[in-house]
């Protein structure tokens, strides 16, 4: 990684958390006094942890390795999203279990999808990790932000602009989030840097939201589009709502959105991995979750997968 990136990235983090804690935006302080009370919680070991998670011949295979960060298998195409397998993001948010999944065991690589440009989306050191050969897909808003990993190639994507490479297609979605790395640089960018993703191949879509608020006219749209599979959709953080339901939606509308766009199945993501809102325990996205699948009796609609799980769904 670019030392001179690093640096500064680290200066200006500095910087923001040092104006969060400063008093002069409380509910940044609140956000900041419940990391630094997280930060001595032993992290949970993943108990199984796949070693072999690439099949040799597989419809159709989701793992879920903790957040955001998802590996996806369709036929013999392999796919990352925003991939995480740091113990701490921006110095201060501690992980609560591990990754379900030692970058290490994955051999080969088609293509790493970045949603957006925060930390826990975009995690260099993590980056650092995988194999070279696949292309590396990230928000044109984000390129500036973007050092020389040396994968195999660097798509700057725009909303709707589908890229093709041997049959495997990633179209660019948009999606409702919000800008830059560092907090006060969140107007730098001409362009937005955050997107979610529909990935096609052989028959197969799945949609990767990445991190996104409700926006019933995007995700019709991306449902009018695509004949969905499988949706990843966040389903936290969720308190304070006020603040984040323009970012981050919470479980109930991450059921609205796998209607909107038609999915067969909603596996959730962005959860119980890092505490990043106000809630009062880790797993309360997931309890309103399972709360709202037996009251609509939704439970072949959706399936909610332990970090480090892995499901068939094609053979």
């Amino acid at each position: 990684m670019d030392q001179r990136i690093a640096r500064v990235s680290c200066l200006a983090l500095a910087a923001s958390l040092l104006l969060s804690s400063s008093g002069c935006n409380s509910l940044a302080s609140r956000f900041f006094a419940k990391s630094l009370a997280q930060i001595s919680t032993p992290t949970r070991p993943i108990k199984n942890a796949n070693p072999t998670p690439l099949r040799p011949d597989v419809g159709l295979s989701v793992l879920w390795v903790g957040h955001a960060t998802v590996l996806i298998q369709i036929g013999d195409k392999v796919i990352l999203t925003d991939p995480v397998f740091s113990q701490t993001i921006g110095l201060v948010s501690r992980r609560l279990t591990a990754p379900g999944l030692d970058p290490g065991v994955i051999t080969r690589l088609n293509a790493i999808l970045i949603s957006h440009i925060h930390f826990d989306h975009f995690a260099f050191g993590s980056l650092d990790l995988l194999p070279t050969s696949a292309s590396l897909f990230v928000p044109s808003g984000g390129i500036p932000y973007t050092p020389e990993f040396g994968f195999s190639n660097l798509h700057a994507v725009r909303a709707w602009q589908p890229i093709e490479e041997d049959g495997l297609r990633i179209t660019p979605v948009p999606v409702q989030h919000f800008g830059g790395r560092y907090g006060f640089d969140a107007d730098w960018n001409s362009e937005p840097p955050w997107t979610g993703y529909v990935i096609e191949y052989r028959g197969t879509a799945v949609l990767f939201a990445g991190d996104t608020g409700y926006h019933p006219e995007y995700f019709r749209e991306i449902g009018r589009r695509f004949r969905i599979d499988v949706a990843l959709i966040p389903i936290a953080p969720i308190e304070p709502r006020a603040f984040m339901s323009r970012v981050h939606t919470d479980p109930s509308e991450a059921l609205q959105i796998a209607e909107d766009v038609g999915a067969k199945l909603l596996i959730p993501i962005h959860h119980e991995t890092f505490f990043l809102g106000l809630e009062p325990e880790a797993a309360y996205a997931r309890s309103l979750l399972t709360k709202l699948i037996d009251e609509r009796g939704l439970a072949h609609r959706v399936k909610i997968l332990e970090i480090g799980e892995q499901i068939i769904l094609k053979d």
